[in-house]
């Protein structure tokens, strides 16, 4: 990392990008959301491995849905959200249910043991979801997201008190449960949102999602270099 005030600025883009992700897989877009989304300036980007075609594909679907989008529309995106995350209107249960349990669970079971780490881990960090806020289960993909975004914070924290060796520790730790709790289930995940997706907005959240775990992970195994960063 070139400098102190570098380290930091990446550390807040990954956070603020990390929650951005994970707001829209807990929620429904309401009316106040769609306003800020509409206010969005979605990045540029000028890239052409897969990751980057991921998140230019993926910006372009969102930003063009968005931008057709009035408040009439909102109905619509949350039935889609339903159907998609919830199953619902759908006969047979298919549905990109977001939790990593079903993913990596033989039986494709919500909850169990995989709750119960997300849940220990949330717990030893010493944070506790707000159930006003999270109204869903420990190992879902918008809490996970989130919680890479508090460690992602801390690192700022770390890098704005000179504490080089603490931040490189949460970037260890950061990479360990990325690789346990992340790429083990997520492109999996994302490709079911595609598959059931019947509006593009939530399509091109995948690929976004699709195109930051790829970047994020080289990052974390390689350094700045990863984000274009020498």
């Amino acid at each position: 990392m070139k400098n102190k005030t570098e380290a930091i600025a990446l550390s807040k883009a990954r956070a603020d990008l990390y929650r951005f992700l994970g707001n829209l897989y807990i929620m429904e877009v309401d009316i106040e959301q769609l306003d800020s989304l509409k206010k969005m300036s979605f990045p540029e980007v000028s890239g052409d491995d897969d990751a980057d075609m991921d998140l230019k594909d993926g910006y372009a679907l969102m930003k063009k849905y968005i931008d057709n989008m009035t408040e009439d529309d909102i109905d619509d995106l949350a039935a889609d959200f339903a159907k998609i995350f919830l199953a619902a209107g759908d006969a047979t249960g298919r549905a990109a249910f977001p939790y990593e349990s079903v993913y990596v669970d033989k039986r494709h079971q919500v909850g169990g043991s995989t709750e119960m780490q997300m849940k220990a881990l949330y717990l030893e960090r010493g944070w506790e979801p707000d159930p006003n806020t999270y109204r869903t289960m420990y190992d879902n993909i918008g809490l996970i997201l989130e919680y890479m975004g508090i460690i992602c914070d801390e690192i700022a924290d770390a890098y704005e008190n000179d504490d080089e060796a603490k931040a490189k520790e949460l970037l260890n730790e950061q990479k360990k449960f990325v690789k346990k709790h992340i790429t083990n289930w997520v492109y999996s995940f994302t490709a079911d949102v595609t598959k059931y997706a019947e509006r593009d907005f939530y399509k091109g959240v995948a690929l976004v999602t699709n195109g930051f775990i790829k970047k994020d992970t080289e990052f974390l195994k390689e350094g700045e270099k990863a984000w274009g960063i020498e």
